[in-house]
């Protein structure tokens, strides 16, 4: 047995596990281009990876190219990182052709390493024509979950799926928020909106003293909202 351990930590030495932590699809508050989007961003011990996709919705004559100056920022600070290297992409003025319509094409951009504690990045094409560009991208795969939870709670809530709702409103507002967010404030607001629908005041009661003991930063204006429900208690 300590011929193995010794043999497996021999191993372990040689091979050491690299971790990297993935973002797929994360969603970023404004953006230039609708028809670009990020599939996924990995962050490893050495590098920030963003992989991209494009779809071509022209007919004829499009095309698309990457800008060698491209770089992230931190959506809050001031840390700025360069591009390294690029893949499966032209660099102006070299472009990539589309032969069709809804052609489908993916391509990596390479940066340093970010730090730790950046949450929202930006990615800025520095260009003169046609840049695209993605502003406050967010790092949090659980906050990402969050947001699309609040699209289809939302959905539902205006097409009058009162009770389907709720399960969604619900697990939005499990947990501690660990970032602000107006979709909390939201979920809180339509939540006691439902369960005053169905005039269940326990349920008002319980979900109003959530949001008043919340760390909300905007929670007295949702308070106040409620209160010209006509929900307040």
């Amino acid at each position: 047995m300590k011929k193995i351990i010794t043999t497996l930590i021999f191993v372990f030495l040689l091979n050491p596990i690299v971790f990297s932590q993935i973002y797929n699809y994360p969603i970023a508050g404004k953006q230039s281009h609708p028809e670009l989007e990020i599939i996924q961003i990995e962050i490893t011990e050495n590098n920030t990876i963003i992989n991209l996709q494009v779809i071509n919705k022209r007919d004829q004559g499009a095309w698309f190219c990457a800008d060698k100056n491209i770089y992230i920022k931190n959506s809050k600070g001031q840390e700025k990182y360069q591009l390294i290297n690029s893949e499966n992409i032209p660099t102006c003025p070299d472009q990539h052709e589309f032969k069709k319509i809804n052609e489908i094409l993916e391509f990596q951009l390479i940066f340093p390493k970010i730090s730790d504690d950046i949450v929202f990045i930006d990615l800025i094409e520095n260009c003169t024509n046609a840049c695209f560009s993605f502003s406050g991208i967010i790092l949090d795969n659980n906050h990402n979950e969050k947001i699309r939870l609040f699209e289809k709670a939302f959905d539902l809530y205006r097409n009058d799926n009162m009770k389907e709702a709720i399960p969604l409103f619900e697990k939005i507002l499990n947990g501690k928020i660990t970032i602000e967010s107006q979709i909390h404030g939201f979920s809180y607001y339509y939540l006691i909106d439902i369960y005053k629908s169905l005039e269940n005041t326990e349920k008002i009661i319980f979900w109003t003293e959530q949001l008043k003991n919340s760390n909300l930063v905007d929670k007295n204006t949702f308070l106040k909202e409620l209160e010209n429900l006509g929900t307040h208690l």
